[in-house]
């Protein structure tokens, strides 16, 4: 695909366009490449910053046209698609040709890396023209060579504009809440309001509901590793996965509680790089130790900066003192780790 014509109108665009001329660049732009190159999702953001009636028509009509006459990829959307979760912001992109794993990668990582967060308020104005940029370096960045089609990338960006940037609504699975306090609760009542954790223990692990619950946490499985909920109960210790049904679900796992022998606490410091980017996260480390030497190692997210750390602490040592009433917590170690790839040209951070 070749962007140099485009990229000419653009400059152009942006030259004048404080002006309150180059609409007409717009509808060009519109009608000779978005469309033509069935970036449907570029052509629909531009045609709303269009404030000249006529050509927003012509852009509607040209618009409705082309896609009534195109084959769209089925992909499923925010704010009804949360899956977008469930795709590390760390992994490097694979070679596939299903959409909607590129849309949620892209949607991820841009959340991850609070995509565009300095530019805001440029954003806020121009979101069409950020919208085509960053969309234009993802794609050029690699993102074209593992099967992403140019339209996926933009509805990823748009909609992380949209849903996340702009409101501040930055997702992060490394909330560690608990659902009661109380002593002397059963896990049944204890998740009374979640009742759809109820449903999956009683299909997966019944004699878990009627177990004394102690604590719960989030974890990882390790520094990009998945999400899991950790339930501490008189009986059992419960690894409870993030994806519960559907493809690719995750395994529920118990151990008794009476075989931990000890949990280890240790720390890691790991810088992931991204191409020319890179960005570092704090964890400590829980490792679980039984009497059939068996260890179980979890990873609780502390933060990527002072702020972050500060405010994850006190739940996390909340956490560590609620453990130690029924564990004896020794010290472990700790570590620096990396991952990822460099690479000096381009925007191969994308990939």
């Amino acid at each position: 695909m070749d962007f140099t014509k485009e990229k000419e109108i653009i400059d152009k665009y942006v030259d004048i366009k404080d002006s309150g001329a180059g609409e007409d660049l717009m509808l060009e732009l519109i009608e000779n490449h978005f469309i033509p190159q069935n970036r449907f999702e570029e052509a629909r953001s531009w045609k709303s910053a269009i404030k000249d009636k006529a050509l927003k028509s012509k852009a509607d009509e040209l618009l409705k046209s082309a896609i009534k006459n195109s084959r769209v990829a089925p992909i499923s959307r925010i704010p009804q698609n949360d899956d977008w979760t469930d795709e590390s912001p760390a992994a490097a992109a694979h070679q596939s040709d299903d959409q909607q794993y590129h849309y949620d990668r892209t949607v991820s990582y841009s959340n991850a890396v609070k995509m565009m967060l300095d530019d805001i308020d440029d954003v806020r104005v121009c979101r069409n023209e950020w919208i085509t940029f960053m969309a234009r370096h993802a794609y050029e960045g690699g993102l074209d060579k593992m099967g992403a089609e140019f339209d996926t990338l933009a509805m990823a960006l748009s909609d992380y504009i949209e849903f996340i940037l702009l409101p501040g609504n930055f997702f992060s699975d490394d909330v560690n809440t608990t659902p009661a306090h109380a002593k002397g609760t059963t896990v049944e009542e204890a998740y009374d309001s979640r009742p759809e954790m109820i449903t999956y223990l009683a299909a997966n692990a019944s004699p878990v509901l009627k177990s004394t619950f102690w604590l719960n946490f989030f974890c990882r499985t390790g520094v990009n590793g998945a999400v899991e909920e950790v339930i501490v109960t008189e009986d059992y210790l419960v690894f409870v996965p993030k994806k519960k049904t559907g493809w690719n679900a995750g395994k529920l796992s118990t151990v008794p509680t009476s075989s931990i022998t000890s949990i280890s606490v240790g720390s890691e410091y790991h810088t992931e790089y991204q191409g020319i980017t890179s960005y570092s996260q704090s964890f400590w480390t829980l490792t679980f130790v039984t009497d059939q030497y068996q260890q179980f190692t979890r990873w609780l997210y502390l933060g990527k900066n002072e702020a972050e750390m500060n405010q994850n602490r006190p739940q996390l040592g909340q956490t560590m003192e609620r453990l130690a009433e029924h564990f004896e917590l020794t010290e472990g170690d700790s570590f620096q780790s990396s991952g990822g790839y460099t690479t000096s040209i381009g925007f191969g951070f994308w990939v």
